[in-house]
């Protein structure tokens, strides 16, 4: 590098830090003048918005105080709906209950009606029959309103408190009733209470029987002896009459009994078999009782007389005290006797072959008492079998609302029951006290049997 060179380069190397110095100065004026710029115009937007935030706020705060009473505006028609809903939920839970209570009046006024003509006399079916009728029809008809109902049930309930009031002193009433000769006749009625007495114009009375039929039933008191006073009192004259505090009960009870012949009628055809062997069982009975009763027993001593005779060698002596006695145990000591100079085992089996002999004797006819014993009961139940059969066959025909058809068929399985068990058990009592006893009469053949044997041994 020559000379010119380096001093160019000197010079310039100590002019760039002016040229340096003099570029900031530039830059910073410039970046001053756009700050002075800048905050002007931000001096006048702060201005600007100043100016502008004062009307903004003023409609805020106006747009705020909207909104609350919108909102107090809203929440009041919210409450008044509120209230406006829960009153009318009031309003039909209200009618509910009510139309509940209404229906709940007419089937108590109804019921009311069903047990009130149950409670009627037969002889006041004429006077409250077509309420009664009205009522029920009135509180199963789904075309009539309510309130239609109610004034059929209440007809009936002020015929119920007027009958109540009428009746509290007695009451009486013309009307017909069927007497006990089975003639309809025209009479007048004496209530008292529950109690209904008829005295007809032809002089017969009588109570009226409860609920038997349509038409009132008279049924006469004591075989006629208070018919007068019956109809004294029709007639409104003083009498005494009979109170029957069971009302009614005790003249059914009364009209259930029946005899002996009626009720074994009831039992069926297998009633008669059970009896047949009742009076043959019983007819054997007595017959084997006099049998094993009148059976001869040789007296005490007698066996000794005879093994007396037989040690002193009499052996006639021996047999004529053997003849002495007769029946079944004479018999068998007469056999030893008679071969009592033989092997004591030949006498045994001879005193032990007229034991065998008299044994079907002695027990013959008891087996008849213990098949009774055992037939009476299957009868019984055969019986049972064939009128539970009856019974069913009905239900298939009447159904099971009339017990009175149903009643032959259960009367059936019921009696030849009872009279099953009545033959059999006293027939098995009989079997037990006759078998014993017959069973004792044997015994004691064999307990004489071995004492003549053991006598014999002794003696030889």
């Amino acid at each position: 590098m020559n000379k010119i060179s380096k001093i160019a380069l000197a010079l310039l190397v100590s002019a760039m830090p002016l040229m340096g110095q003099s570029a900031l100065d530039t830059a910073s004026a410039n970046a001053q003048k756009k700050l002075d710029a800048s905050l002007a115009k931000l001096s006048d937007l702060r201005e600007t918005i100043g100016k502008e935030k004062i009307p903004l706020t003023k409609e805020r705060d106006s747009l705020f105080a909207e909104l609350r009473d919108l909102r107090r505006e809203a929440n009041r028609a919210q409450r008044i709906s509120d209230n406006q809903s829960s009153d009318l939920s009031s309003f039909e839970d209200s009618i509910k209950a009510q139309g509940e209570m209404v229906d709940y009046l007419i089937n108590l006024s109804a019921e009311f009606g069903r047990t009130f003509g149950s409670q009627l006399d037969p002889s006041e079916f004429e006077f409250y029959g077509e309420k009664i009728t009205a009522s029920e029809i009135a509180a199963e008809d789904p075309h009539i309103s309510p309130v239609e109902k109610l004034e059929a049930q209440k007809s009936i309930i002020a015929a119920g408190l007027a009958r109540m009031e009428s009746l509290s002193g007695g009451a009486t009433y013309e009307g017909k009733a069927i007497t006990s000769e089975g003639l309809l006749e025209e009479g007048t009625f004496v209530r008292f209470g529950p109690i209904t007495y008829f005295a007809s114009k032809s002089g017969k009375a009588g109570i009226v029987e409860q609920g038997n039929s349509t038409e009132p039933l008279v049924m006469p008191i004591m075989k006629g002896e208070f018919d007068a006073g019956v109809v004294a009192l029709a007639s409104g004259q003083e009498a005494a009459l009979p109170i029957d505090a069971t009302l009614d009960n005790a003249m059914a009870i009364e009209a259930t009994k029946e005899s002996i012949g009626e009720h074994i009628g009831k039992g069926g055809i297998w009633v008669y078999p059970i009896l047949g062997f009742a009076f043959v069982s019983l007819a054997v009975a007595a017959f084997k009782a006099f049998e094993l009763m009148t059976l001869p027993k040789p007296k005490d001593g007698f066996l000794a007389e005879v093994l007396a005779k037989l040690a002193s060698k009499d052996k006639e002596g021996a047999a004529h005290a053997a003849n002495a006695t007769s029946g079944p145990m004479g018999k068998m000591i007469q056999q030893g006797v008679k071969y009592s100079d033989h092997n004591p085992e030949l006498v045994e089996e001879i005193l032990y072959e007229s034991m065998v002999e008299t044994q079907p004797k002695v027990m013959r006819l008891l087996p008849f008492i213990s098949v009774t014993a055992a037939v009476a009961p299957l009868l019984g139940l055969l019986g049972t079998v064939t009128g539970m059969i009856n019974t069913f066959n009905r239900i298939k025909i009447f159904g099971t609302g009339d017990a009175k058809s149903l009643s032959g068929g259960i009367s059936e399985a019921l009696i030849t029951t009872e009279f099953g068990l009545i033959v059999a058990i006293p027939a098995l009592l009989l079997y037990a006290i006759l078998s014993r006893k017959a069973k004792g009469y044997l015994a004691r053949m064999e307990k004489m049997s071995i004492s003549f044997v053991n006598g014999i041994k002794t003696i030889a």
